[in-house]
């Protein structure tokens, strides 16, 4: 791999050198190795024959230093050809560009390619022959001329093989992008020179402003290219979307077959540039179907047939969302309601920069598109000269009441669309678009349109079909209206309210009466609940703030949790000489209460599965397992077909079953191939949240970390329902309350006794991340993260629980070594952790001891661990008693074993019997199923962003949503 790298090294020395005006002007935003590697892989696997890999021409028409070309070479060496084969590759290969000087550097790469990894010397006729200048239109020099294939390689007939990243540069002069006004005149003659010869030359993708990108991408499907060849493009993100490029994907839809779509989102670490790309996958010859899109970690199977709009966008979404907006569709779009006008602002700030004044001298304000806000106008500072009213066509439009939106709104953004009410007299930019109402038959007025334009919905719409940070007038014309709704008065009147008020209860009324606009929900929801949850989560938030900010008050709150104040700007002013630790728990308890407030399920993303395991799934019934996959399909992994002849446990590749327990919840919850983790409805395997809700860890608890510290924190958290149970008996019968937390994790245990009424006065863990998760969710609780093996830690417990007096010692060591599913290694250092939690049991004393590990502990060197422990706490004088309890049992809707040992100490006359709870839901018929866990959040898509809207629920589901308590809950289930 050393040499390879040299030459991206290289490579990349280069093109940062190029300086960022020349890039600008060129278009050039160079491939890096990763993202070519991916795009050349994904080639290879679309490619028929590969038999035939040295028949094939490849063309890279734009090709800089070479990375493509690199890339290529690269696998065509894990290929292990022949010096003939390869000779015959190279022979293939031409490419293209406008940089002489990156040209040069290419040839020393593929020069030093062909010497070191094949054996080929390649001489000066060679590059002669293989390499050519511009093609299409030359940016770099004044003279204007179409450039065909044809000039470059005469003797070639057309390519079977195109992979490029095409220069992004749109063909548009814009002044402060040139330092002198002849820089300027001649960029834009030559672009208007290149504009006329595109009108002979391409047929689809001259709309809009021209982008050489999109001339490219035509030029190689209608021109570069045979009638069955392979391409693959890394270009900007809105081809898939942008309306101007409408034509060509009704091209590439017709005549050719787009196989897969990767996206890679704005500002991504790997690209030189702030724009969001895609790479697509081309097959000539064949027509598109199906397309595979991996998106954000998400997949999509995306069917053009069944989701196909009106101009052929290519819109990401699931089932559900493809529901949603087939709903949509049946509204009039606002295009076709001739009494809405959708136009630009009026005042063109610069050309009238004259009739700007910066002081109040006149009745006509200025609005910019920063002055535009959330249904109010913010920050108005500038007024119009009266005079410019005679010199505008849309003069009847400033004497009425508008609504206007920002002409620029950056696509990652929660929130695209943005409206504000603007009064009579007003005057708007060029920056904002606007909206003006009609007398009309519908009775439709600018408050209800504001109302409509302000939604969640119509901006998740927006959202979806947008694919720049413009929002254009003719992306507003296609939002869907309800015109015809029955609650158009009650809407309006709503919106006029939140102007006056900005009463976040009103605004969620709002939204509800909105989707009932739309028919998509029931009319018949009680506002009054979610008044009253959200006054709890308000309380909760400011309650939990103060453990860490004596002086957060209920003004400061209601301004974070509505977002009228950012959180960096919570953070600047307030807490800036906080720890950079401390000061992390307070921005993520920020986000965890604005989440909860905005109706938002806290951490509903799921993992990204490969084709196989896919293959696998979608064969695997409610309650099936590996036995269900067909023979076809074991034919493609060596793991299935070793677990098929050995025999393997019941639960791989299984399938949740709505109507029983889910099985044990473990860190592999993300690999279909290790336990029964497949949702029972859909193809992939539950989210973090529905885990959580397996490990009865309550929607409000909020996981911190990446995707893989998620894993390891709720697989091995200990289910708080049965901390719960164990911690009402310590409390009742021991008469404890304070506790000592040893080996935390994620807090499910201590979460489980607070529910109890224990304080914990020390929780510790060696991961940072477990801690700080604990401590997002319980502010209250001092969280030490730190070795427990090291005699400072130690120290630090053993004065803190001394001064607390602390009665309760509870935790179990990590359970690797123990696990019956792990590596039991005989010298893992963990397996000796239970000795330093007996060391602080011995120095602090405590009146209980709560001791929890997996069902392999009791094995475990058969079973001599488990009596040492035993005989260690007996040695510091208490009673010790160990039981196997199975958390179905205990009203927790998994299927899980956990050992838990209680020692009492021999003064306080109790016996560890006495602590154990009593079952609860020992009978089949009275476990709770993973439908009762888990079926409310059956229809919500995963993502990032994911709301509550299912009327489902149960006892389980109304204690994880913070609606009943634990005690209410084990009264209900245990038919007290």
């Amino acid at each position: 791999m050393c040499f390879w790298n040299e030459l991206i090294n290289k490579n990349s020395k280069y093109e940062k050198s190029l300086g960022k005006k020349y890039r600008r002007e060129s278009g050039s935003y160079y491939t890096p190795l990763e993202i070519a590697d991916y795009m050349i892989n994904d080639l290879f696997e679309t490619i028929d024959n590969l038999s035939n890999i040295t028949d094939l021409k490849l063309l890279e028409p734009c090709v800089g230093t070479g990375n493509f070309v690199i890339s290529y070479l690269k696998k065509i060496y894990s290929l292990n050809l022949s010096f003939q084969e390869n000779l015959k590759i190279l022979n293939n290969i031409y490419v293209c560009d406008s940089n002489i000087n990156a040209l040069m550097l290419y040839k020393e790469n593929i020069s030093a390619i062909a010497e070191n990894k094949f054996g080929i010397k390649l001489e000066n006729d060679y590059f002669e022959t293989h390499t050519g200048g511009a093609l299409l239109y030359n940016l770099e020099t004044p003279q204007s001329k179409y450039i065909p294939i044809t000039d470059i390689f005469p003797n070639v007939n057309k390519f079977d093989i195109v992979i490029t990243n095409p220069p992004y540069k749109n063909l548009k002069a814009e002044r402060k992008q040139f330092s002198s006004t002849e820089e300027y005149n001649n960029a834009k003659q030559t672009y208007s020179n290149i504009s006329k010869l595109s009108l002979i030359n391409q047929k689809f993708t001259t709309n809009g402003v021209l982008n050489i990108y999109k001339l490219f991408i035509e030029e190689i499907i209608e021109k570069y290219t045979n009638k069955h060849a392979y391409i693959s493009l890394l270009v900007p993100n809105s081809i898939l979307t942008d309306k101007t490029c409408e034509k060509i994907r009704e091209r590439l839809f017709t005549t050719t077959k787009i196989t897969n779509i990767k996206t890679i989102p704005e500002n991504n670490s790997l690209i030189d540039g702030k724009q969001a790309l895609c790479s697509i996958n081309i097959e000539k010859g064949k027509l598109t179907d199906i397309i595979e899109i991996d998106s954000n970690d998400k997949r999509y199977s995306y069917d053009v047939r069944k989701s196909k709009t009106n101009s052929n966008a290519i819109i990401l979404m699931e089932e559900s969302e493809l529901n949603t907006l087939s709903k949509l569709r049946l509204f009039p779009k606002m295009k076709e309601l001739k009494f809405i006008h959708n136009l630009r602002g009026e005042l063109d700030l610069t050309l009238y920069k004259n009739d700007i004044l910066a002081c109040q001298v006149s009745d006509y304000p200025l609005i910019r598109g920063r002055n535009i806000d959330y249904y109010n106008l913010k920050n108005i500072v500038e007024y119009v000269n009266p005079e410019f009213i005679n010199k505008t066509a849309k003069k009847e439009f400033i004497c009425n009441e508008r609504i206007a939106c920002q002409q620029i709104s950056n696509m990652a953004k929660e929130r695209r669309l943005i409206f504000s009410y603007v009064p009579q007299n007003y005057i708007l930019g060029n920056s904002c678009n606007f909206i003006s109402i009609e007398n009309n038959l519908f009775n439709i007025d600018i408050y209800f349109m504001l109302a409509i334009l302000n939604s969640n919905l119509i901006n998740w719409l927006f959202k979806l079909s947008s694919s720049n940070n413009h929002i254009n007038n003719y992306e507003l014309a296609e939002l869907p209206i309800p015109v015809n709704c029955s609650n158009k008065k009650r809407i309006s009147n709503l919106s006029l309210e939140y102007i006056k008020s900005h009463s976040n209860f009103t605004l969620k009324e709002l939204e509800h009466e909105i989707l009932f606009a739309y028919g998509l929900t029931d009319n018949g929801e009680d506002m009054k609940t979610n008044v009253k949850i959200d006054n709890v989560i308000i309380n909760n938030f400011i309650n939990d703030m103060r453990f860490i900010i004596n002086s957060f008050d209920s003004n400061m709150a209601t301004k974070l949790i509505t977002k009228k104040i950012t959180c960096n700007e919570f953070v600047l002013k307030e807490i800036n000489a906080m720890n950079t630790s401390d000061k992390q728990v307070v921005i993520d308890i920020i986000s965890k209460y604005q989440k909860l407030y905005n109706n938002e399920i806290l951490n509903h993303t799921t993992f990204k599965l490969s084709e196989l395991d896919l293959e696998m799934i979608k064969q695997v019934p409610q309650g099936g397992n590996w036995k269900d996959i067909s023979k076809e399909t074991m034919q493609k992994s060596k793991r299935l077909l070793r677990i098929n002849e050995t025999g393997g446990r019941t639960t791989l590749y299984g399938r949740i079953d709505y109507n029983k327990p889910s099985y044990t919840i473990t860190t592999y919850f993300n690999r279909p191939g290790n336990g029964t983790y497949v949702h029972p409805n859909h193809e992939r395997v539950i989210s973090v949240r529905e885990a959580c809700r397996f490990q009865s860890l309550p929607d409000c608890y909020y996981i911190t970390g990446n995707k893989t510290q998620m894993l390891k924190q709720i697989g091995n958290a200990v289910p708080s329902v049965l901390a719960y149970q164990i911690g009402i008996n310590i409390k009742k019968i021991a008469n404890c309350n304070k506790s000592v937390d040893l080996f935390c994790g994620l807090g499910g245990l201590t979460y489980g006794l607070k529910q109890a009424g224990i304080k914990s006065v020390i929780s510790n863990d060696i991961e940072s991340v477990f801690c700080h998760t604990l401590k997002v969710n319980n502010p209250e609780i001092y969280t030490y993260c730190g070795d427990i093996t090291l005699s400072k830690t130690k120290e630090h417990i053993i004065k803190l629980a001394k001064e607390n007096c602390a009665d309760i010692i509870c935790g179990g060591p990590p359970c690797q070594g123990f696990s019956l599913a792990g590596f039991r290694a005989k010298n893992d250092p963990r397996n000796q952790l239970f000795r330093d939690f007996v060391e602080l049991v011995k120095a602090i004393n405590p009146k209980v001891i709560v001791f929890e590990n997996v069902e392999g502990l009791l094995s475990y060197q058969h079973g001599e661990t488990y009596k040492s422990i035993l005989e260690l706490f007996s040695e510091l004088n208490y009673n010790t008693e160990g039981r196997t309890l199975q958390t179905e049992e205990y009203g927790v809707p998994q299927k899980r074993k956990r050992v838990i040992i209680i020692c009492t100490r021999k003064d306080i006359n109790c016996l560890p019997a006495d602590l154990y709870p009593k079952k609860i839901t020992n009978k089949q018929e009275n476990y709770i199923t993973a439908k009762q866990a888990i079926y409310d959040l059956d229809d919500i898509t995963c993502g990032e962003i994911s709301y509550y809207k299912s009327n489902y629920h149960s006892d389980y589901i109304d204690l994880m949503k913070g609606i009943i308590t634990y005690e209410e809950y084990i009264k209900r289930i245990s038919g007290e």
